[in-house]
Formats: structure tokens, sequence, C-alpha cells
């Protein structure tokens, strides 16, 4: 099954403290579950997990190594000024992440 997993922030809800811990939480988590998705879209601050989250970094790195392609919006990486820190994955569009979307059988937001 074509799965793929939209992320849109750094954290998780209200508290961004706890919202951090959450985000990387559900992350490391997902190295043991089955099924997995096929890829990760981060969009809006979600990139900062590719970019200046440390453990953020770790944890995508782990997820790509096991096979989860790793996309960060190119928009949101020149809007951050980030696009030259990216430390894992690849740059994305907005036609890419889309398409994917609209393709996959399953997609999931946090």
């Amino acid at each position: 099954m074509k799965k793929v997993l939209l992320i849109k922030d750094d954290s998780i809800g209200e508290n961004s403290e706890l919202g951090r811990k959450l985000i990387l939480g559900f992350l490391s988590t997902m190295k043991e579950c089955n099924p997995q998705p096929q890829a990760i879209y981060l969009l809006n601050r979600g990139v900062l997990l590719a970019t200046t989250n440390a453990a953020g970094v770790e944890v995508l790195k782990s997820l790509e190594a096991q096979g989860i392609a790793i996309f960060s919006c190119q928009t949101c990486l020149e809007h951050f000024g980030l696009l030259e820190s990216l430390k894992v994955g690849q740059v994305g569009n907005a036609k890419a992440t889309l398409n994917a979307l609209l393709n996959a059988e399953d997609a999931v937001s946090l």
C-alpha cells in the first residue's frame, strides 16, 4: 500500500516544547512500524526537522536509510533561509508533493 506522510510543523499541538518532543517521538517510533510510508513531505516549519533540528536530522536519516524518501519544500527552505542547510533528503516542490498526496492510497498529516 502506498502511504505518504505530510509534516507541516516541527512540533505537534499547541505546546511547542512538548510538541517538539512528540514529533521526534512519532518519527522515532515510525522506525518500528509496519507498514511505513513510502515518503515523508516536510512543509512550512516541518523543514526545520531536516535542517536545524539535530535530533530531527538524525531520526530522518535513519528513516531514509530504511528506504523512506524525505522531501523538504523548496519554497519553505527559501523562506527560512535554509536552502543550503538541508542535511537529509531532497529538495521537493509543490507539484511533486501534490502528485504524491493525490496518488497515495493513504496520506497522513501531522
